[in-house]
Parts: structure tokens; sequence; C-alpha cells
């Protein structure tokens, strides 16, 4: 009366099963790819945001600096301590040892009271030098890390740096 139809003898199985394993090849393959493409823009987004924290310490870093030129505003003093301090949060260690040879360089001595005012002279001298140095060098820095982020390159020195005060 009624027969019974084999599927399998007619190949049917065979290729639902092969249709039904590309499709779930494609949606994996698809969501893979998706992924990867998210991973990536959340990376591009990260080093953006990097980028533009640095810029804006930076900025702010070489701004509140004209309190060590001559002839610079004196009440400037906490606003480059406070971009300093930042530095060490968002800045390379390149640019941090320069700085704090800057500062080093920078620092008024308690024992120049007791000294001759040849002494003391000389002092200064050498401490604006040093001190101008390393503003060279530290411009340099900042330049090396703003420009390796953006994956350029930059072949100035502290040689090409004008420091005038």
């Amino acid at each position: 009366m009624c027969q019974r139809l084999n599927l399998s003898e007619h190949g049917y199985y065979r290729r639902v099963e092969w249709k039904y394993f590309l499709g779930v090849i494609g949606a994996v393959a698809a969501w893979i790819w998706s992924v990867y493409t998210w991973h990536r823009s959340q990376a591009a987004l990260r080093a953006q945001n990097e980028y533009t924290r640095r810029e804006g310490l930076y900025r702010e870093l070489l701004r509140t600096m004209t309190v060590f030129y001559k002839g610079g505003p004196q009440n400037g003093v906490g606003s480059f301590t406070e971009q300093y301090r930042l530095a060490w949060l968002y800045a390379p260690d390149a640019v941090v040892r320069i700085l704090n040879s800057l500062t080093e360089s920078l620092t008024v001595d308690p024992k120049e009271a007791s000294m001759s005012s040849e002494d003391r002279q000389q002092r200064a001298e050498n401490r604006d030098k040093s001190g101008a140095k390393n503003i060279e060098l530290l411009v340099v820095a900042i330049r090396k890390d703003l420009f390796e982020t953006t994956g350029k390159a930059t072949e100035l020195t502290n040689l090409d740096v004008r420091h005038y005060s």
C-alpha cells in the first residue's frame, strides 16, 4: 500500500547537510570579521584619544613654561607644576626624564644666599644654559612622541630648536 520513501538513497540529506554547513561557516566568518573590525575600530579610537590627551598636555606644558623665561610671568609656576605632574601620567619616559632635568636645573639652591655675588651669578648663568638646553631637548622629545604616535618621523634635533627668552 504505502511505500516508504528512503531519502538517503537519493542524496537529499547530504545536500541539506552541505548547504547547512556552508551557511554556518558563512555566519561564523561574518561574526569573526565583525569582531575583528570592531576591535580595530576601538584600537584606533583609543590611539586617537591618547594622542589628543598628549597633545593637550604638551600644549599646556609648553605654554606654561614661559614662567622660566627672562621677563616671563612669575605667577605661573603652579600651572607649570600641575602640567609637570600630569606628564607623569601621560608622557613617555624620555619626556619625563627631560622634565626632571629641566626642573632640577631651574631649582634654586638655598645655599646660594651664602655665596658671593660672582658665584651666584656664575651659578645662575650655568643654570640658564642648562635650562635652555633641557627645554630644547624637551621640545624634541615631545615632537618625537607625537610624530611616532601618528606613524610619522621627525628629523629635527635639539640643535634645530630656537630658544628665545
